[in-house]
């Protein structure tokens, strides 16, 4: 079962990471998935947001550095693992001892490479809707944001799509 809506312009997928951060525990994992441009990067903005890390810290896309480090209410690790092609590439990166108990863990292009990930994380694909983008989210430490101001109509719904861990990674190259 999956939690699925429609979000209106980038300001929307911030607000969405802000209230997602502030809810955020050490240990969380956000596995982000979605087609170049659909967010995933905005969405890790909000995230960085809402666990307070500064703005002078320039959440930006790890895709050519791989790994970004931000202070905050907790530690960030922000993945990116786009450029990766197996679990022994991530490995060899440390990626796992820089992973420590007290952070929060962002990773972009999780598909790519799921059994990076903890049983634990929280899956979000975003996807293109003309001038919007559809959300969905599967399980890990997702807890419905406080959202009163929302119609019933921007609410969450459930769904039952196919995860993206369960895809071809074909899907997104």
């Amino acid at each position: 079962m999956s939690l699925s809506r429609v979000l209106e312009g980038e300001e929307a997928t911030v607000a969405l990471g802000v209230a997602l951060g502030r809810t955020a525990d050490a240990g969380d994992v956000f596995a982000l998935c979605g087609p170049l441009g659909a967010g995933k990067t905005t969405l890790a903005r909000g995230l960085a947001e809402g666990l307070d890390v500064p703005p002078s810290a320039g959440v930006r896309s790890p895709t050519f550095a791989l790994c970004n480090e931000y202070p905050g209410r907790l530690s960030v690790l922000h993945i990116d693992l786009y450029r990766l092609g197996s679990e022994e590439e991530a490995e060899d990166l440390g990626l796992y001892e820089r992973a420590a108990a007290d952070s929060v863990i962002i990773v972009e292009w999780a598909d790519k490479l799921p059994g990076l990930l903890p049983e634990r994380a929280a899956w979000i694909e975003l996807e293109h809707r003309g001038a919007s983008r559809r959300v969905t989210c599967w399980g890990g430490p997702l807890r419905a944001p406080d959202e009163p101001e929302l119609p019933e109509a921007d609410r969450w719904t459930a769904t039952d799509g196919t995860p993206p861990w369960e895809r071809s990674r074909s899907r997104w190259f």
